[in-house]
């Protein structure tokens, strides 16, 4: 791994997969960046800029605590777009990095070329997700869905003061519905959630900030590609369209079969939809 020195002096590391252009890549959680492994083969034709979150992974803790927060992290892109010395950024973001990922287009918007937003958060729009229900709906026949089920109940019921070790105890019992299915080759990359997490960074992911730069982020000139899976009972379908909706060069796209980590179930259309996007 190497490493670069962000805004504040937090180093951060990060590494370089692959071979082509870069794409700086924005995890989500915060969490460390190695669930994203290769994106489903997108290493054979581009580098992948995967870096840790401050506080996750290989990264330190910061010396603030407030600067867990997402506006913070943006700031973090800017940094390592100096440091990789690039003009210009093809950014991708999933989950909560997509909220990171928008935020720094949002504040740069002449150093983005294209982006990406894989699975975004709906608590940034503060609407879509309401399909997750139904999603979840069409799951019945799998065997962990009454366990599942309960943990969708808890969810709701949870107090915003439960501490986040709590929060992940019933996050872990939903975590099959995240995915289009439940094989081998999901439950290993599931494996990873727990230790991945940094649980004080996710604590201050959203900790002070306001959306007030959404009308900033809807003049962004870059093309953009929403992507969503069409079994992901975490966030749903609808927030592509919400996502895309308020951009001008925006398009959303849904991968069959997959779910909120679409390169797991469906690498092949997930690496092919970033790949045909990326080339337009």
């Amino acid at each position: 791994m190497a490493i670069f020195t962000s805004y504040d002096g937090t180093v951060l590391h990060y590494e370089s997969i692959g071979d082509g252009p870069p794409l700086v890549l924005v995890p989500g959680g915060p969490r460390a960046a190695g669930y994203l492994e290769d994106l489903g083969g997108l290493s054979a034709s581009r580098t992948l800029i995967r870096y840790d979150a401050r506080g996750t992974g290989a990264s330190p803790r910061p010396a603030d605590p407030a600067t867990y927060a997402y506006p913070s992290l943006a700031r973090d892109v800017e940094a390592l777009r100096a440091h990789l010395g690039l003009d210009r950024l093809d950014l991708l973001g999933h989950s909560a990095g997509s909220v990171v990922a928008s935020a720094y287009a949002a504040g740069h918007p002449t150093r983005i070329d294209r982006l990406i937003l894989v699975a975004p958060s709906p608590q940034l729009y503060g609407k879509g997700g309401d399909d997750v229900g139904d999603i979840l709906a069409t799951r019945t026949d799998a065997p962990w869905f009454s366990s599942v089920s309960d943990a969708a109940g808890e969810l709701l019921s949870l107090p915003p003061d439960t501490p986040p070790a709590q929060v992940f105890d019933v996050l872990d019992r939903y975590t099959p519905a995240a995915y289009g299915r439940w094989d081998a080759r999901q439950q290993a990359h599931a494996a990873t959630q727990r230790t991945g997490f940094a649980l004080d960074a996710w604590a201050g992911f959203w900790a002070g900030t306001s959306t007030g730069w959404l009308d900033d982020f809807a003049t962004v000139p870059a093309p953009v590609l929403v992507l969503t899976g069409d079994r992901d009972a975490l966030t749903g379908v609808r927030i592509g369209d919400v996502a895309a909706g308020g951009l001008p060069h925006a398009r959303h796209v849904t991968i069959p079969g997959a779910g909120h980590y679409p390169w797991v179930d469906e690498p092949e259309a997930f690496a092919a939809a970033v790949t045909d996007f990326l080339a337009t």
